[in-house]
């Protein structure tokens, strides 16, 4: 019978033989820690037991970790700004997003076109700015206390 037109099994052709199997490999136990062999003895032509130990191969111990050392930061002013930049994840307050993004809105329209757009990472980096500035102030174990410290409301 032949393959329908336009159907897919005529375009194919036959099957292709199945690639014949590798050879099992024979079932080996993990390298031994202890072999014992037996030996002629040179002096009493007597078997002797010997022991050797075989050993796993040598790791280097790990190193102390020193101090993460901080990426360059590139020098090159062609680069556009977001590639000198880190990217980092942050979790914010849903209203901390909505009031981000009406700032930024009402920053964007008064400017009328001048400048650099502002975005919501436009004004988080002016914020962490704004706190490494005042990092001497800063004091308190909580989230509250620090707010606290700085004199922003909750």
């Amino acid at each position: 019978m032949s393959p329908k037109r336009g159907s897919l099994s005529g375009m194919l052709g036959a099957p292709a033989a199945a690639p014949a199997r590798l050879p099992s490999r024979p079932a080996e136990s993990q390298t031994p820690e202890v072999r014992t062999t037996e030996l002629q003895s040179t002096d009493a032509q007597t078997p002797e037991a010997r022991t050797t130990e075989v050993r796993s191969p040598r790791v280097p111990r790990p190193r102390q970790r020193e101090a993460p050392r901080p990426a360059p930061v590139p020098q090159t002013p062609a680069l556009p700004k977001y590639l000198r930049l880190e990217r980092k994840e942050l979790l914010i307050w849903p209203d901390q997003i909505t009031e981000l993004s009406i700032l930024a809105r009402a920053l964007n329209r008064s400017r009328r076109g001048e400048g650099e757009r502002i975005t919501q990472n436009t004004l988080i980096r002016v914020a962490v700015a704004l706190l490494l500035s005042r990092a001497r102030e800063l004091s308190g174990t909580t989230e509250d206390e620090l707010r606290g410290s700085l004199g922003l409301p909750d």
